[in-house]
Order: structure tokens, then sequence, then C-alpha cells
């Protein structure tokens, strides 16, 4: 879905989904230049919505992407282990290869050192390029507070033992010096 509105004499396209057809980008002149707002956009394989600018730039053989997102995810706290949303902002540039030249029809070869993700039917499926920034954007070990006082003494408590290791354990008893 999607909606124009104007911004310094750009068209800015809204959009809640983050594959974005780019058929008639790939057939304009190098430099042709699509914005997109995106708004609570859900792609294939994340669990939240993604916000935030999105700009694809014809460049002489693919689609530049460059976004400014941001989303929400949910994790544990590294301290106390309690269940936490993390905010989340992801900014990358990334191509998009066209398997052939939209205008003249032809296979075009990338080059062989190229990086980033193919155009499919015309369109290109943010989703992959955002959970994999959304992945590196995540911290080590997140904290639910800046002073977060980890696990206390009563949260600490042993697991229970399963029945079916009680003969070991009693071995172990017997085993023990005293």
């Amino acid at each position: 879905m999607t909606a124009e509105s104007e911004i310094a004499g750009h068209a800015v396209r809204r959009t809640t989904s983050l594959l974005i057809n780019v058929s008639t980008l790939l057939q304009e002149p190098i430099g042709s230049l699509r914005r997109y707002e995106v708004v609570d956009a859900q792609g294939a394989g994340l669990k939240s919505v993604v916000s935030g600018s999105l700009r694809l730039l014809r460049t002489d053989q693919s689609v530049l992407a460059t976004a400014s997102l941001s989303t929400t995810t949910r994790d544990l706290c590294g301290g106390c282990l309690q269940e936490l949303e993390l905010p989340i902002e992801l900014a990358f540039d990334e191509e998009f290869w066209p398997a052939s030249d939209a205008a003249l029809g032809f296979a075009i070869e990338p080059p062989p050192e190229r990086a980033g993700f193919d155009v499919v039917d015309g369109q290109i499926d943010l989703s992959e390029a955002v959970r994999q920034y959304l992945e590196m954007g995540r911290p080590m070990s997140p904290r639910c507070e800046e002073d977060c006082p980890g696990l206390t003494e009563h949260e600490q408590e042993e697991s229970p033992v399963d029945d079916r290791w009680s003969a070991l354990a009693a071995l172990k008893l017997d085993l023990e010096p005293d």
C-alpha cells in the first residue's frame, strides 16, 4: 500500500510493506530517485514492525537502497533475565541487482565482486536486509536498566532434580567422603 506526498519538491510515497516494486525505476535513467516513508511495515521473517525512511536510487546496473529505519525487538536482560523490549535503529546502504536490463531486455552479468540482493520479478524485498542489520544491531548482553542489579538470591533457586537421575544422585551421596 502506497500513498504520495510532496516534501521539498520530491514525491514521497508512503508504504506499509518491505516489498517494493522497482520495475519502472529500472527503466528510468541513471540517477532516478524514489523516496518512501515506511510506516509499520511487516516483512517476511520479522517479528516486529519497521518504520522510517527509504531512498531508492537507480545506478548503472542496480538499485541502491538507503534506509534509515527503527523497530523494537524482544529480548532477555543479560543481568536479571527479565524480558524487555529493545528499540533498535537501523541504517544501511544495500544494492539490489536485476537479472536483466528492464529497458533493453538483455541479461546483465553482475560484477564478480558484487554484494547485495537480487531484484526478483521487478521487486525488491527489504526483509532480509532488515533482518541482517537487526541481528547486527542487537546488543550482545542487553540490560533492562543501566544499573540492573542482576539475579537476586531468591531468584537463584536450584532447579528440581529429574527423578530419572535419582539413582546417580544417591550413588554420589554414598561416594562422598564425610
